[in-house]
């Protein structure tokens, strides 16, 4: 049996690990949310992240050779949650890093194949494209954000300056109040 049929034969237990290994990453409360509930729309974080892993563990070792054209779409929406929740870019990366870790200790816990060197090195290249690609993703998806951020701060300016200088309307309201005289009601008895 080679690495890649081990891999796929042995998806019940690695996946867990490595979803469980992902979604450690946040803080402790959190992610014992996004473990324990299912719903998608009650946890859509936990159901995103389960969703992508899933899907990029099908394309990475039940296919031969991996998809890596569908590895792009299947991470966007995942990678596009880390990026809105300011993840450092290491810790988007992370999720291949972790991945690794759950592999080698599933061979070294089961009884793995005895695999060769040339099969371990063509995983690393495996799995270390796809942390270039999840890279990529999150810096694009971060500088998405950060043009929206600039474009919303612009957008602003443009009001406070349509609107004048607010230290000027400010001036304005009080010699407005001042001018304004109170209404006095004479008692003519």
């Amino acid at each position: 049996m080679h690495l890649q049929e081990f891999l796929a034969e042995e998806k019940g237990e690695i996946l867990p690990r490595w979803i469980n290994a992902v979604l450690d990453t946040y803080p402790t409360d959190a992610a014992r949310i996004f473990k324990r509930e299912q719903d998608r729309f009650a946890n859509p974080i936990g159901y995103n992240t389960e969703d992508a892993l899933t899907r990029l563990y099908d394309l990475l070792f039940a296919s031969t050779p991996p998809a890596f054209a569908q590895v792009g779409p299947v991470l966007e929406e995942f990678v596009k949650i880390r990026a809105v929740q300011d993840f450092a870019p290491s810790a988007a990366v992370g999720l291949i890093v972790a991945l690794k870790k759950v592999v080698r200790a599933a061979c070294a816990a089961k009884d793995a194949p005895a695999v060769t060197v040339a099969e371990w090195q063509e995983l690393e290249e495996r799995l270390d494209q796809v942390a270039g690609m999840v890279f990529d993703l999150y810096m694009a998806c971060r500088e998405r954000l950060y043009q929206t951020r600039v474009q919303e701060i612009k957008s602003r300016n443009h009001q406070v300056i349509a609107g004048g200088c607010p230290s000027a309307r400010l001036r304005e309201q009080n010699n407005h109040k001042a001018e304004t005289q109170p209404i006095h009601i004479h008692n003519t008895k």
